[in-house]
């Protein structure tokens, strides 16, 4: 259930604050694992392709009308180039070669088809808060996900786009379709590292949902009085003794 300070009347649970002087102080400090963003850039790009569209088997006079185009997926992304700032300390100018795979609806006149295609971006980013994470040479990495590239010096680079197709045309009888692949991309510089934070504790567990008991089995089980939804879904916190002890030592002061 949310947790609630009865002095302050608040509910302490997760989503968007809209009085925050109202909050109390947090209950403790904690140190975190996190994937920081050190500095990120928006830019945009297009790219004009050309794609033959294929009939469907058997089509012998096929007459192409396009769709639509969906599905955009980044499949690739590389750092091609990283220079170094000569005058702004971990600052970079970077090179990246970013791969989007998506698909073409259209239809030869008798078949609704799909035909996948790529349109790969060059993109130059100027400038770029990326310092080197050198803490991350020797940790054991699991496979990143595919919008992700690790620089050898521990630098993640991520990519983030929205992609559209527009002015398209095609030729009905060739199926010759030409279309422009705009994208907006967000491409942000990150590194593994340990934050310190204020922290309100565990996240409450929520409210458990209410079930239909006409379908129920294991009837005790299911009576939520004979067995109660468990709070244990967190371990024990950790006590610091030595707010105990500062707190002892200034109750013998007074």
């Amino acid at each position: 259930m949310p947790k609630y300070d009865e002095a302050n009347n608040v509910k302490i649970e997760a989503g968007q604050i809209c009085d925050p002087e109202n909050f109390p102080p947090p209950n403790e400090l904690v140190c975190v694992e996190v994937q920081k963003i050190f500095d990120q850039v928006a830019l945009r790009d297009c790219v004009v392709r050309t794609v033959t569209l294929i009939p469907g088997s058997g089509v012998i006079n096929p007459m192409f009308t396009f769709e639509g185009a969906d599905s955009f997926d980044i499949v690739e992304v590389r750092v091609v180039s990283k220079t170094d700032s000569l005058v702004k300390p971990g600052f970079k100018k970077l090179k990246l070669f970013v791969k989007i795979r998506y698909n073409i609806y259209y239809s030869d006149s008798i078949n609704h088809l799909t035909q996948v295609d790529e349109a790969a971006f060059n993109l130059t980013i100027n400038e770029i808060y990326c310092p080197s994470c050198l803490t991350q040479i020797g940790v054991i990495r699991y496979p990143e996900d595919q919008n992700n590239t690790i620089d050898p010096d521990g630098l993640l680079i991520k990519i983030e786009a929205l992609a559209e197709a527009f002015n398209d045309s095609v030729n009905p009888a060739s199926g010759l379709l030409s279309l422009d692949i705009g994208v907006f991309f967000v491409v942000k510089c990150a590194c593994n590292v340990q934050l310190l934070i204020p922290s309100y504790g565990y996240c409450p567990v929520p409210p458990e949902q209410t079930v239909n008991s006409s379908t129920q089995n294991c009837h005790t089980f299911n009576d939520r009085k004979k067995t109660p939804f468990p709070t244990q879904f967190f371990p024990e916190q950790k006590f610091n003794p030595l707010d105990k002890f500062k707190k002892d030592y200034e109750r013998d002061d007074d």
